[in-house]
């Protein structure tokens, strides 16, 4: 029977790599939730990419497109929109778009598990949705399932616990044996992700709804998953549109 292991980071990605595992990016605050949004306000496809530039370059190639993303929490001059999933859910016209997507953190790690079976994005907001996904996919492939608590990009395992207590929450809808995983931070989501690191971080730059937007359950019923790389790219879609 299958397996899941939750790890932080890096380490998380080479796992995840190691074991050509069924990878779950969890980075709670804020990329998963927002790619979420994105496909449950119909866009697409999302183009992720790590750097600035490299979207830059992306959207001279694709004018269409659409550019979302953070640097340092806060939307990167010139962008549509910011990483946030709260303003993604108000947008209006993004049916049918196509997006470029690169974050602080959450962009780095889908693109540092290129290695894996296959790449899903969640958190809270999806957890049952990307569970049953990752479920099934592990089952079909006989892989173990990795949860990439993503943390910080440069920080320490301390900035990931909203991180690991989201990949706790997916890992307890899995409903398979935890193999390996950090200790479940304890109480509240709502709490945990406020008190969290990166949580007090995005609360003093005045984003209080997103951290208590990202920390609720099951709010969103999509699953982001890699189909492809290209031009230092990830290509998401939903699994339901996954060949």
């Amino acid at each position: 029977m299958a397996e899941v292991y939750i790890a932080v980071g890096e380490r998380g990605c080479q796992l995840a790599n190691e074991l050509k595992a069924i990878s779950i990016v969890v980075d709670a605050l804020r990329a998963s939730a927002t790619l979420a949004s994105l496909f449950e306000r119909g866009v697409s496809e999302v183009w992720v990419v790590a750097e600035v530039e490299q979207a830059w370059q992306l959207k001279r190639e694709m004018p269409d497109a659409l550019l979302v993303g953070e640097r340092n929490s806060v939307k990167v001059e010139g962008f549509d929109f910011s990483n946030s999933p709260t303003e993604i859910r108000q947008a209006e016209n993004l049916t049918g778009k196509r997006v470029i997507f690169t974050s602080t953190t959450g962009a780095r790690r889908i693109l540092a598990c290129q290695g894996a079976s296959a790449i899903l994005v969640g958190s809270t907001v999806n957890a049952t949705a990307v569970a049953k996904v990752a479920k099934e996919l592990a089952n079909e492939r006989n892989r173990p399932v990795v949860v990439v608590a993503s943390g910080v990009y440069g920080h320490g395992d301390d900035w990931a616990t909203e991180d690991v207590a989201a990949g706790w929450s997916i890992a307890e809808k899995i409903g398979l044996t935890v193999k390996e995983a950090p200790v479940r931070p304890k109480g509240r989501l709502d709490e945990i992700f406020a008190k969290s690191l990166h949580g007090r971080e995005l609360l003093a730059l005045g984003l209080k709804e997103d951290v208590y937007w990202c920390a609720q359950v099951d709010l969103v019923s999509v699953v982001p998953q890699v189909y492809g790389f290209s031009q230092h790219a990830a290509i998401l879609r939903t699994h339901s549109d996954t060949p």
